[in-house]
């Protein structure tokens, strides 16, 4: 077991590939065309993912998978009548994007959130130390050993007949005050939904390493929101934090506010090379004289087939040669929410996957992308990835890279302290 992460180019050693539900999870339903549809979408997304991890095995990677239970069904999670089946709301999400809630940053993993159990068996079996497959990774982006001061709408989810009001629970000495017994359930509960406060301000896709630096976009909507202000000074929190504070002795923390992932919006492909949209951040601050291949957004309005389903589903996602079928519409937009994203604001010719220093997975041939990778010496290799407007996840959201080759540099020696850019909001 390594951990080994210093930028996203040095040559890829050991990478997780996630997965998805196949054809079988969705038997049980007896709508032919509910069925038929999401059992095409699993079977070409799992082929595609085979073919994926064929490629990385060939170029001489280790590739972890998460292990799902092949009797699952779907009725697991919603019954016959339609009606939810457990306390989730709709049917949770498969394995498939294992870099939405964990990443490694430098010889650590570091969780911001829990996902599908699966991800995190599969990375207790890699790290040794955590294999006693608990749930609740022990790397948190917070020092969550202490109880994690939980957002107004969280708590009052969670809380007991006995745990008083939220304007208790935030006045000084509130613990003290409550029985043992309730005072241990309060505690449990933050240390075990301590990730919904995480996740509302900082998420692993949003933490980028390169060398010295690690950049991070901080939710700037934290500041603003009404219910999330109690939130605002956890910001200093994780910074001053025992977990975060290790980080801070290794690199400098920078910040940017780009309000999204950052692997759908910029992708540093080699030193002095990026992949962006435009108006991302300002590069002669945050990455001075590297060059920067500008992709212009997607073009939906010259897809029919888009614009025909894009007001019945908000441009949330979208499945080609679905968009007359009205009953899988609905079954996606009742059940499956959290398993699309917002598809109408990605690109996904920045979410990219760096093999090492010459060749790089691509899920589209962009020709003014192959052109500026021609010039840094890059080859691309493509990957089919035919649903990626249905599940709103690139190359890079499905893998999460645990050990490149390479050691510590400083990309940026002249620099004396963090970079902070306020971007173009």
């Amino acid at each position: 077991m390594t951990y080994n992460i210093w930028n996203k180019w040095d040559k890829l050693k050991t990478v997780m590939l996630g997965d998805c539900y196949s054809a079988e999870f969705f038997r049980d339903i007896k709508n032919d065309r509910i069925r038929s549809s999401l059992q095409q979408i699993a079977d070409e997304t799992q082929e595609d993912l085979n073919y994926f991890e064929k490629v990385l095995k060939d170029f001489g990677c280790t590739v972890l998978r998460p292990v799902l239970d092949k009797n699952d069904s779907i009725f697991n999670y919603i019954n016959i009548d339609g009606q939810v089946a457990g306390a989730q709301q709709g049917v949770p999400r498969s394995p498939l994007q294992p870099r939405d809630t964990q990443l490694v940053i430098g010889n650590k993993l570091y969780y911001t959130g829990i996902d599908h159990h699966s991800i995190a068996g599969c990375l207790n079996s890699y790290n040794i130390k955590d294999s006693d497959n608990s749930l609740l990774p022990s790397n948190m982006l917070a020092d969550i050993s202490d109880p994690v001061t939980l957002t107004k709408s969280c708590f009052e989810k969670l809380k007991g007949a006995d745990w008083l009001e939220y304007e208790d629970y935030l006045t000084p000495g509130y613990y003290e005050k409550l029985d043992p017994e309730i005072r241990k359930e309060i505690l449990k509960c933050s240390k075990e939904k301590g990730q919904y406060v995480l996740e509302e301000i900082l998420q692993a896709p949003s933490v980028t390493v390169v060398g010295k630096d690690i950049y991070i976009d901080w939710d700037t909507g934290i500041l603003t929101n009404p219910e999330l202000k109690e939130l605002a000074h956890l910001k200093e929190y994780f910074i001053n934090s025992a977990t975060l504070g290790d980080i801070a002795n290794l690199f400098r923390i920078n910040s940017l506010s780009i309000g999204g992932h950052n692997d759908g919006c910029f992708h540093t492909i080699k030193e002095g090379a990026i992949l962006s949209l435009l108006e991302i951040q300002t590069y002669k601050n945050t990455f001075p004289n590297w060059e920067v291949c500008y992709l212009p957004n997607q073009s939906w309005d010259k897809i029919d087939g888009f614009l025909k389903l894009k007001e019945q589903v908000k441009g949330k996602w979208w499945v080609p040669g679905q968009e007359d079928n009205a009953e899988f519409t609905n079954f996606v937009e009742t059940w499956l929410q959290d398993w699309v994203g917002y598809v109408e604001e990605t690109v996904f010719d920045v979410n990219v996957l760096v093999l090492d220093e010459h060749h790089i997975c691509v899920s589209n041939m962009d020709p003014t992308v192959i052109e500026f990778l021609k010039k840094h010496k890059m080859e691309p290799v493509h990957i089919p990835w035919r649903h990626r407007y249905f599940w709103d996840g690139g190359l890079h959201c499905i893998t999460l890279d645990l050990e490149r080759e390479g050691v510590q540099q400083d990309y940026f020696p002249n620099r004396t302290g963090p970079v902070v850019d306020k971007g173009f909001v």
